[in-house]
């Protein structure tokens, strides 16, 4: 699992690096390669879990429509979602995902970077960047 991790960790350094150059415009193309490479690191970190109660369930990249779709298992019933924690775990995704450089252009160039947590119950807290680097949530019912 660290060799995935140094690879994901690489990888990450490697695009940051060359979505950050203002000069060039972005890239659907090299962004969705780039994103793939990331998923492929990552596939050993399916099924670990991270903490106590959020387990990897996978990313789904579906390059045609602009989509990086995140799946978690949150092992914890549906009464654990009460408004003050999907405002943090919002805050959480959004510091994770929305304001780094590589996700925060992808999405103001029109991609969806978005999660699903997945309760034991099967209540599902839907997790989204916007343009601009802000994160938002919403109950999938």
């Amino acid at each position: 699992m660290r060799a995935s991790i140094s690879m994901l960790i690489g990888t990450c350094a490697v695009l940051a690096v060359a979505t950050s150059d203002s000069a060039r415009s972005f890239d659907n193309s090299q962004f969705c390669l780039a994103v793939r490479e990331i998923t492929r690191s990552a596939e050993g970190d399916v099924g670990t879990w991270p903490d106590r109660v959020t387990r990897n369930d996978g990313v789904e990249i579906i390059c045609d429509e602009k989509l990086v779709h995140f799946k978690r298992y949150f092992s914890a019933p549906a009464s654990a979602l009460r408004d003050d924690w999907k405002e943090r775990k919002a805050e959480e995704w959004e510091g994770a995902y929305c304001k780094r450089p590589l996700w925060r252009e992808a999405v103001d160039n029109g991609w969806i970077v978005s999660a699903t947590l997945t309760t034991s119950t099967g209540k599902r807290l839907w997790l989204a960047c916007l343009p601009g680097g802000r994160g938002f949530h919403r109950l999938i019912p």
